[in-house]
């Protein structure tokens, strides 16, 4: 079974829309939301790089 992947590529979508938004003069500051779902998605890496030791 892969590993999941939609709270990395989530935060990767959000990441992107931040950079837009300064590039656009709008705040830089990243949002609560951003915060949970790069958590989220650093511990979908986490799960991943576990279970790809587990198969070596």
């Amino acid at each position: 079974m892969p590993p999941t992947t939609d709270y990395v590529r989530h935060a990767a979508r959000l990441a992107r829309k931040i950079h837009l938004d300064s590039a656009m003069g709008g705040p830089v500051q990243p949002d609560s939301e951003f915060f949970k779902t790069l958590a989220k998605a650093l511990e979908e890496i986490a799960a991943a790089m576990e279970q790809i030791g587990k198969r070596e």
